[in-house]
């Protein structure tokens, strides 16, 4: 078996926020995925990915509309999507970000209307699809935003700390490539309440949304946000953390 290292980074613009800080973010994220024998890169491939998802019903729901190229113009500039493969090349992880411009709008009025989902919500809905949003801060999720969600781990990933990992990855690279105002994606409230969301680095975790007859049937979820402010002190602490963790090797 081929040992690698990864060099993701060389993928990577910096354009906002604090380079230095966010330089230290990416390498000690580069670091750890050397340790889980994960190699990382920045994809824009969308029907790629809707293929793949389709080769994983098992342990995988159907690829999110927000995210699907059937549904959707998925252009570089406004998402991409990350990909984790194992040492064989084998893709074992996944996470997306898609930018969305919410200037004079809001994450209730865009998620009501399904023009979150879709992009032509009245030629692609399913009959009677209904989006209702009571979460208390829907209508203050505006401006420039990432929606950061179609998180997969295949199961033998599963209990990893992957969940932990990845999302920062994906919300931070959208952050600095987009200079985006929050991040959003949703929760299951059953994984809500076993502290899920706290380890994706969510402070905000509010219930009140539903989805009804959508592409996965009628589901209730909790909305998770945070403001670029929240953003910045997770991955702060999160890469002292893991400067931490290296340090205490080597005492």
């Amino acid at each position: 078996m081929t040992t690698f290292r990864n060099d993701f980074r060389k993928q990577i613009e910096l354009k906002f926020g604090p380079l230095k800080l966010l330089d230290g973010f990416f390498a000690a994220a580069e670091r750890i995925a050397d340790e889980h024998g994960l190699l990382l890169s920045i994809e824009t491939d969308f029907e790629a990915l809707l293929a793949f998802n389709k080769t994983q019903t098992a342990s995988w729901y159907p690829l999110t509309p927000m995210y699907d190229p059937r549904v959707n113009h998925m252009s570089p500039e406004t998402s991409f999507w990350i990909s984790g493969r194992d040492q064989r090349g084998d893709i074992v992880a996944t996470q997306c970000a898609r930018f969305y411009d919410w200037t004079g709008t809001n994450f209730k009025a865009e998620f009501e209307s399904l023009r979150l989902a879709y992009e032509y919500p009245d030629a692609v809905m399913f009959p009677e699809e209904l989006a209702i949003c009571e979460a208390p801060s829907a209508t203050a999720i505006t401006g420039p935003v990432c929606f950061s969600g179609a998180a997969w781990y295949r199961p033998d990933y599963r209990g990893t700390g992957l969940s932990a990992f990845l999302p920062r990855i994906s919300r931070t690279l959208a952050y600095t490539k987009w200079n985006t105002h929050y991040t959003y994606s949703f929760i299951e409230p059953k994984l809500a309440a076993k502290g899920v969301a706290e380890r994706y680095g969510y402070t905000h975790v509010e219930p009140g949304v539903e989805w009804l007859n959508s592409f996965r049937g009628s589901c209730t979820f909790c909305l998770l946000w945070m403001h670029r402010d929240q953003l910045l002190a997770d991955m702060q602490w999160w890469t002292h953390q893991q400067g931490t963790a290296m340090e205490s090797l080597f005492a």
